[in-house]
């Protein structure tokens, strides 16, 4: 996940509490699952969820000059058509075969591309396709690929023509990062830290079939779970592949990420980098490409291979569709009015999967506003021995009191409202030990009639400083689907906090525990 951003603030905890390590997790006794539960047949209401709602009744961004100008419109059912992804392989085996298949563009974005085993196979499709003659950009953060290895596969892409966005030769991505007085002084002195969390995958979107694959992957090995040997880096996360008119709207989305790498590159006067790169092609076309050695383990390779031929089983379904970006750095809020609409919608159930969970208050009177109209919440999030930064998960916890306290609530109580916090182990409840890593997942099911999935994580800095993207979804089939996956594989992995528990997060006794959740705390509005 964010090895990129939250890099820094993993380090210092790291060496602040080096040698701190929390307990390992094992599965109480007797534990069990529970079965999915019915819901109501028939729905008080048939009325259409204001997430779908004219763009009136949107808070634009804070910025006059931008406005509405951000939220795209409705697709009706007839004009998309969707599936799920329901994990990494089949989402890699899905990407593979589209660029395969590409006769016109390849656009990917992604917080992380790394130069591995899936990356490399990746770069060498694309760099295939370029010499076909195909449109093919690739958008990256510039912390959070800092790898060798990773450096050289850019390099080798821009030297075949591709251009790769948040990467520079030399490590000197920071050009293009910091404020330059002088050169660029309209530049924010907190863009940098303002990243691009977006994930987004789209071949031939400027035609009519063209087709997109949007949720919460990069792409690394970790996220496609090429190593089932390894749990630490077998993860589970979660995708949509999409056709259809919205496909229009992902590929704006693209276009205008990457046309603002290129007007602060060109603020940059003689500073600009892409003043330099044709001018190194034209000197490799004429000397030689470099060719640049990889270590790679030759099984993962293989498995690699064996994953990109696999054969795909995908139930699309037509389905009203909204793509929505938040940019924090235009004052935009997309996201977070498409989940208080959806949570003021529902009726009977709430699942919530979220990776990185450190609730806002509004957030929190969300779920207590469900809970007294007699809706089950339930919200599933990483536990501090499979988050990649587990101060984080410490300090949501501190939430977790005041959430599993409003069961006690006048509200809850005559209405039948219930509110459930897990945290996933990556241990399966009946095996003898961890098979998963990181639940990296970020989707939420409303009435099981909504979906909502993307790279939005509920926690500060999705909220207030990284730019972001969600689809959400109307179609009663594709969400009872991911509602099935949720109980029976993600629950599966998972501990039910009880409220004992939530109070001893709040009261900890352990002073390393108590010492990691302060130092957490002190770096919240970051996380």
């Amino acid at each position: 996940m964010n090895k990129g951003y939250r890099l820094l603030i993993g380090l210092i905890v790291s060496l602040a509490l080096l040698g701190c390590m929390h307990k390992n997790y094992v599965p109480p006794a007797g534990t069990a699952i529970p079965s999915m539960p019915a819901l109501k047949n028939a729905s008080k209401s048939n009325q259409l969820a204001p997430v779908f709602g004219p763009p009136q009744e949107f808070i634009g961004s804070t910025r006059d000059e931008v406005g509405l100008h951000g939220l795209f419109d409705v697709h009706g059912p007839e004009a998309n058509q969707v599936a799920l992804l329901k994990n990494g392989d089949v989402s890699f085996t899905a990407r593979v075969q589209l660029i395969e298949k590409a006769q016109k563009s390849i656009r990917i974005q992604a917080l992380i591309f790394a130069g591995d085993e899936s990356g490399l196979h990746i770069a060498e499709i694309l760099k295939r396709k370029k010499a076909e003659g195909l449109d093919v950009r690739v958008i990256v953060d510039a912390a959070a690929n800092l790898g060798l290895q990773t450096q050289w596969m850019y390099f080798d892409l821009k030297q075949h023509g591709i251009e790769v966005q948040g990467y520079e030769s030399l490590y000197l991505e920071w050009l293009n990062e910091v404020p330059i007085p002088f050169l660029s002084p309209a530049t924010d002195p907190e863009a940098p830290n303002s990243r691009y969390h977006e994930k987004i995958w789209i071949v031939d979107g400027e035609t009519a079939e063209g087709t997109a694959v949007v949720g919460g992957l990069n792409v690394a090995n970790e996220y496609f779970r090429v190593d089932p040997s390894d749990p630490g880096d077998f993860w589970r996360d979660q995708d949509l592949i999409i056709r259809g008119r919205i496909i229009a709207d992902m590929v704006t989305v693209f276009d205008r990420n990457f046309e603002h790498f290129l007007d602060i590159k060109a603020s940059r006067g003689i500073l600009n980098t892409d003043l330099y790169w044709q001018k190194t092609r034209d000197f490799l076309d004429q000397v030689g490409k470099l060719s640049i050695p990889y270590s790679t383990q030759p099984e993962l390779v293989e498995r690699v291979k064996s994953m990109a031929e696999a054969k795909l089983d995908l139930n699309y379904v037509n389905a009203r569709s909204r793509f929505f970006q938040n940019r924090p750095r235009l004052g935009e809020s997309y996201i977070q009015q498409a989940y208080q609409k959806l949570f003021a919608h529902a009726e009977q159930e709430i699942i919530i999967c979220n990776a990185y969970f450190i609730p806002s208050a509004d957030f929190i009177d969300a779920v207590r506003d469900a809970a007294n109209r007699g809706v089950r919440v339930i919200i599933l999030t990483n536990s501090p021995e499979t988050n990649d930064l587990p101060e984080l998960t410490m300090v949501g916890r501190s939430y977790y009191k005041k959430i599993l306290l409003i069961n006690e609530e006048a509200g809850p109580s005559k209405s039948g409202g219930n509110v459930q916090i897990w945290e996933w182990h990556g241990w399966r409840y009946d095996q003898d030990r961890q098979t998963e890593g990181t639940i990296h997942a970020k989707y939420a099911v409303f009435d099981r009639r909504y979906s909502l999935v993307g790279s939005y994580n509920l926690d500060p800095r999705s909220e207030k400083l990284n730019s972001e993207t969600v689809t959400v979804v109307e179609n009663e089939i594709l969400s009872t689907e991911l509602a099935q996956i949720f109980y029976a594989n993600d629950l599966a992995y998972s501990h039910q906090v009880t409220i004992e528990e939530a109070i001893e997060f709040n009261e900890p006794t352990d002073a390393i525990y108590k010492l990691r959740e302060e130092f957490g705390s002190l770096f919240e509005s970051l996380l």
